[in-house]
């Protein structure tokens, strides 16, 4: 799992988040956003090409991320307002969980764009 902390600017309007990350947007071809009502969780799948970076717009998850190779899991807590993102490579099994009081909402950018005839998601429990 890779993480980008990205820039975060607030005045009185609002606030405004932005990535200064080149390898970022050189790896994006196809992005969605998903939203879950709490305690639901997606993903328990992983991908053989895709290289997925998630950014939680909205509330918070726990993230559980499987090696496929080694079997060995990684546990993190993901709130809205710690704007990163974060990278879950192929041959890495992964799931979200909404663990908070309000639906969440994460935005995802992938490497390559969805075919539904070849989507490259196989499944595989983690949560």
């Amino acid at each position: 799992m890779k993480i980008i902390k990205l820039k975060r600017y607030k005045d009185d309007r609002g606030s405004l988040v932005e990535n200064t990350s080149v390898t970022l947007f050189k790896e994006a071809k196809h992005f969605f956003v998903s939203k879950s009502k709490p305690g639901v969780v997606r993903g328990n799948h992983y991908h053989l090409r895709k290289s997925e970076w998630f950014y939680v717009i909205q509330g918070t998850c726990r993230l559980i991320v499987k090696d496929l190779k080694t079997g060995k899991k990684e546990s993190r807590l993901v709130k809205a307002m710690q704007n990163v993102m974060i990278n879950i490579p192929p041959n890495k099994s992964h799931a979200f969980k909404n663990v908070g009081n309000d639906e969440l909402i994460l935005l995802a950018l992938v490497n390559e764009a969805h075919n539904q005839k070849d989507p490259d998601t196989f499944s595989s429990q983690v949560i």
